[in-house]
């Protein structure tokens, strides 16, 4: 399936550029069952002018530049992003993060960014136990909420908790997660 990269482009910029207000506006958690903060924080900036300013989301950003989808990160939208904080890609090698940085890789990391993006403006209350969202590249991720517990399901069954959520940009909504979302199809941590 082939992507619109304007909408890839929109959408992992929208990534980025809600870490940078989650960043500013909460403190990062470690705990094994987070809870769901910084409800309904609103940038009102593009996603472009902030998607450099996230402390907690380099390792994504710097796989953004190298995507080549920063200049496209102010389009319209909406959308809802699934992004990977910096301990996410923890289960990633550094040779692994290497490859995907290389311009030979930029297809994978295309289809990797566009996993973690939903059509359109969800936000937290709107999630519902059970609730199956399909994703930019066609695939399923399954919501899991307990009250203000969140969590999203990938295809090989990694579940993510939502550590920051509502982060409400222009173009769509930002939730901070702490895995990387891929589909069941992959083997190892890198998306092939």
């Amino acid at each position: 399936m082939k992507l619109n990269h304007t909408i890839v482009f929109c959408l992992a910029g929208f990534v980025i550029f809600g870490f940078q207000a989650v960043a500013q506006n909460t403190p990062s958690t470690t705990s094994t069952n987070p809870v769901l903060t910084t409800s309904g924080v609103k940038t009102g900036n593009t996603l472009a002018l902030s998607a450099a300013e996230s402390p907690d989301h380099t390792t994504l950003f710097q796989l953004l530049k190298a995507s080549g989808l920063t200049k496209q990160a102010s389009g319209a939208g909406p959308y809802t992003v699934f992004a990977p904080n910096n301990g996410a890609f923890s289960e990633f090698s550094k040779e692994d993060l290497d490859d995907l940085l290389l311009p030979s890789s930029k297809n994978r990391l295309i289809k990797l960014l566009a996993y973690h993006v939903v059509k359109g403006r969800i936000t937290s209350d709107q999630l519902k136990d059970g609730q199956t969202l399909t994703n930019l590249a066609g695939q399923i991720l399954t919501v899991h909420k307990q009250e203000n517990y969140i969590t999203i399901e990938d295809d090989r069954g990694t579940v993510a908790d939502v550590i920051q959520g509502n982060v409400r940009a222009t173009n769509g909504v930002v939730y901070s997660i702490n895995k990387v979302l891929q589909p069941a199809s992959n083997k190892g941590p890198i998306v092939r």
